[in-house]
């Protein structure tokens, strides 16, 4: 479960960085749709790899997606400026939530 856990983590953070490309990182903040495809390229990376491993459901599928859109609109939007978080500190917390879907996809 730890490598799979680990293969995980590096595919997230492949597809939510470096893979993202700059257009997707800029318009995300101001497009919903724009946002929706980030989320889903994601969301379908993730789940290849669940996939891989045979522990795939659609119901993670629906998280993973609906989670980092939720997430990510939430960071990109700077709603968090609300709550007097940092910059860095959003991210942290973009980050750990990402992780705990993970996770909670190893159930």
């Amino acid at each position: 479960m730890y490598w799979i856990f680990l293969v995980l983590s590096f595919t997230h953070y492949l597809l939510d960085f470096p893979l993202q490309g700059n257009f997707l990182s800029e318009y995300k903040s101001k497009s919903n749709y724009i946002l929706f495809v980030h989320s889903f390229i994601w969301a379908m990376g993730i789940s290849i790899v669940l996939n891989y491993f045979g522990i795939f459901a659609w119901w993670k599928l629906f998280m993973l997606m609906a989670g980092h859109f939720l997430m990510d609109g939430w960071k990109c939007r700077q709603h968090y400026k609300k709550f007097n978080i940092s910059d860095i500190n959003s991210l942290y917390i973009d980050q750990t939530f990402h992780i705990l879907q993970i996770m909670l996809c190893l159930l």
